[in-house]
């Protein structure tokens, strides 16, 4: 219905007067100040909000424009703004615009684009997409930009199938055709699933089209990169050179993803290749080509190599960065060089470049490992003093430092702090503080700690399940343990058989056979399938308890599931047969593997000859020897001490002295325990000076004697009363750098005890003191049983007040 003119004018008047009244600019003034400050980049989010109030109630149809770049504006609210979610705001804005009236301002497809990007930003593609249908209702041409956001955001999500179709079908039915942009989109999408060649296939599809779509430098940088993270060296190689051929120049990122690349692969001769047809054809390296070759050559272990790139680096380039310090450090700790590597830090903190949590972590990490609690909060407290903030990482690996040494209480006290710090903990944070306290038996504690982590919205994955479930086994709570891997299938992580192996493996080392077992047939229940590995893990657990039977029984039982044992299975209830005694079962099984077409290797042949020395069997053991070296097993040294060592025990050192003879001359590296073996023989059949030639003759092996060489050496002169010459032996030892164990210094006392030489146990007693070792049982019940002479009690006197112990006749 028509206004009457009178009424109208009336209206309008009254309209200029409200304006005049508040203030109010008039529309084309707004206008003008919002696209003078857009196009100067001057309009803050907070500007486009009371700018967006002020125009919509005087807005005109013109006024899209203006409205337009408002939306912009708010859309791109930076995260540390006062405007918080600047992409939904944008997207309230325009339904208020469009609430206001087609009549009064429409939105236009620039405003569409605008929404469709917000949409897409706050992961509602369905709203995104109910756009695009907007756009084709009212008629208008889409250009490739309207896309850009959607294929983004699907590629985002791995929906690279449905981008692919968008791109390839969709846009040209709509008549629009696709720019390299959209390509582009679509080619780093597949690459980030893991789909490279279909990238390259689509690349190649580009280049044949001749069209206004053809691959540009940063097509084929996307899929050279891609290929090089699959793994694919020689195609991303192949591709480098194709794109040269096509007449694309290689930039910068071309070369830093070849070169990455190419170290990672470790061919770090190709890498040089690469950066010195780099520098022929005029592009500059940059920090992150010469940090690419750095890591390589730590990586493969060439630290001159690495030094030498350093120093062209800081010729050519800006010089080394953060990045490169970290490199260098981490390196250097890996290698037990923390002292070098501390001495960047410092050098780093004074000079620069400043030191971030990576650089800090390095060293964290590595005092961690050791144990050193002391530098591990000096680097700390540097941190927090040089205001480098702390992240998960950092106080995760001092939680993981205490709860590996089941310093739980110190453990939960950084975890306190970290709360305290504005960083609320994060699933790998609770898997360490549940690991920790499941260790040391608080189960429970580790039950309220994954209740927490529930509360707090987090979602725990296989490790924490894995953590908590075989801390439950361990402390005999099986039901509750059974009611976790439950919970943990019914929020969709499927236990596998890694996961049911490492918790039995668990609980077979810890002796809790049988809660292994149980948790065994658990397996079939939940539908994981029992392997090979999980039966030689358990048939390993019943070994280990004596319970061989039982580990038989399960060596059987694979049979009837069609599964076929393997060479470890049958060495796992072979050793579990020959540690228990039972040597003929041994030999038995040991046929059963040959007759089903196993092979057995070397650690088969070790375990029987083994057993088959012990209860002095050395014929078959022969025998057995040579139908090992006629089956072209491989014999290693440590095959060799097993035979060298059984037959002297044997009492045939003649023997052993021809086969030790044959494997000086073979070139097979010797190891000082075969020259062990031979020493003791030697002075077991009374032949000293050929013991101690062959000890001479160690060094001409390229080997040095360790304490239980001096040990056995010492033990033979004290039995043959050549005291002097066994003290000389153990100052030889420890001039030559080989200090002594608690075990040597022991028996050498109970030696000299035994001979009655008090004054020279008395020596060796004092060593013990010194280096604050223990004295063994064995020790104390020889002193205690000599304590009644005289020398002994002043002997046993002398000694400080933690080695003294009651002696006979004393009153107390």
């Amino acid at each position: 219905m028509a206004v009457p003119r009178r009424l109208s004018a009336t209206a309008a008047a009254t309209d200029v007067s409200r304006r005049v009244r508040i203030g109010l600019r008039p529309c084309s003034e707004v206008e003008r100040v919002i696209g003078e400050r857009y196009r100067s980049g001057s309009l803050g989010p907070e500007d486009a909000l009371r700018l967006f109030d002020e125009l919509l109630p005087l807005a005109r149809p013109g006024s899209v424009y203006a409205i337009n770049q408002l939306l912009t504006a708010v859309a791109r609210a930076r995260a540390d703004s006062s405007v918080r979610g600047g992409p939904a705001l944008a997207i309230s804005l325009f339904n208020r615009m469009a609430r206001a009236g087609a009549n009064k301002v429409a939105p236009d497809i620039y405003t569409y684009s605008i929404v469709i990007g917000c949409c897409c930003r706050v992961g509602r593609l369905d709203l995104g997409f109910a756009a695009v249908g907007r756009i084709i209702k009212t008629g208008w041409r889409m250009g490739a930009i309207t896309f850009t956001h959607l294929l983004r955001a699907l590629c985002a999500e791995e929906r690279t199938s449905d981008a692919m179709d968008i791109v390839l079908r969709q846009m040209r039915e709509l008549g629009c055709t696709p720019d390299v942009f959209s390509y582009n989109i679509l080619l780093k999408g597949l690459c980030d699933e893991k789909k490279s060649q279909e990238a390259l296939e689509l690349l190649h599809m580009m280049t044949a089209d001749r069209g206004s779509c053809r691959s540009d430098v940063v097509s084929y940088n996307t899929v050279i990169d891609g290929l090089f993270k699959e793994g694919e060296a020689e195609k991303a190689r192949s591709l480098f050179h194709e794109m040269q051929d096509h007449g694309i120049s290689p930039d910068v990122v071309t070369y830093n993803s070849v070169i990455d690349g190419l170290c990672k692969a470790r061919v770090m001769d190709r890498a040089e290749e690469v950066l010195q047809q780099m520098l022929d054809k005029g592009v500059v390296p940059n920090c992150t080509t010469y940090n690419s070759l750095i890591h390589g050559y730590c990586s493969s272990g060439q630290w001159k190599e690495a030094v030498r790139i350093l120093e062209e680096m800081s010729k050519d380039c800006d010089g080394p960065d953060v990045v490169t310090c970290n490199l260098l450090m981490d390196y250097l700790c890996k290698n037990g060089r923390c002292t070098e590597a501390r001495k960047i830090f410092y050098y780093m903190v004074q000079r620069g470049p400043k030191p971030n949590v990576t650089t800090c972590c390095v060293l964290l990490h590595w005092y961690a490992t050791k144990g050193d609690f002391v530098d591990m909060h000096d680097i700390l407290n540097l941190m927090i003093r040089d205001g480098i903030a702390l992240d998960h990482g950092a106080f995760n690996i001092l939680i993981c430092a205490y709860a590996k040494r089941q310093m739980v209480d110190k453990a939960m006290l950084i975890f306190t702090t970290m709360r305290q710090q504005g960083i609320n903990p994060n699933v790998v944070t609770y898997a360490t503080v549940i690991d920790g306290l499941c260790k040391v038996g608080r189960v429970d504690d580790a039950l309220l700690q994954f209740d927490q982590m529930i509360n707090e919205g987090l979602t725990p994955n296989i490790v924490v399940f894995t953590t908590l479930i075989h801390g439950l086994c361990t402390c005999g709570k099986w039901e509750k343990a059974e009611e976790f891997t439950f919970e943990m299938i019914n929020r969709g992580i499927h236990p596998d058989n890694v996961f049911f192996t490492t918790v039995i493996g668990s609980l077979c080392k810890e002796g809790r056979v049988m809660e292994a077992q149980n948790f065994f047939d658990l397996m079939t229940c939940v539908g994981a399938k029992p392997d090979v590995v999980s039966y030689t893990t358990l048939i390993d657990g019943y070994c280990l308890e004596g319970k061989v039977d039982e580990a038989a029984k399960l060596l059987a039982g694979m049979a009837t599931i069609d599964l076929k044992p393997d060479d470890v299975t049958y060495n796992t209830l072979l050793n579990g047969y020959c540690k228990n005694g039972r040597t003929e079962d041994g030999l038995a099984l040991f046929r059963e593997m040959l007759s089903k077409g196993v092979k057995p290797g070397s650690i088969t042949y070790s375990i029987l000859l083994q057993a088959l020395f012990q209860t002095g069997r050395t014929v078959a053991a022969k025998e057995l020897y040579l139908e090992m070296v006629n089956s072209g097993t491989c014999v290693y040294i440590t095959t060799y001490n097993i035979i060298l060592h059984g037959l002297c025990k044997n009492n045939c050192v003649a023997d052993a002295l021809r086969m030790f003879q044959s494997l000086c001359s073979m070139d097979l590296q010797l190891h000082i325990s075969t020259f062990n073996i031979m020493i003791d023989a030697l002075f077991n059949v009374g032949r000293k000076d050929d013991a101690m030639n062959l000890f001479d003759a160690i060094s001409n092996n390229g080997l040095v004697p360790d304490v239980v060489t001096y040990n056995i050496i010492m033990e033979k002169l004290i039995e043959e009363g050549l005291l002097e010459e066994s003290d000389k032996m153990f100052l030889d030892m420890e001039n030559s750098g080989c200090a002594p164990n608690s075990r040597m210094l022991n028996a050498t006392v109970r030696r000299l005890l035994f001979r009655g030489d008090l004054s020279r146990a008395g020596a060796y007693l004092s060593r013990i003191v010194e280096k604050d070792f223990s004295l063994e049982a064995s020790t104390v019940s020889m002193l205690i049983s000599l304590s009644p002479k005289a020398k002994c009690q002043e002997l046993v006197r002398s000694l400080p007040e933690k080695y003294r112990f009651p002696m006979k006749g004393s009153n107390g």
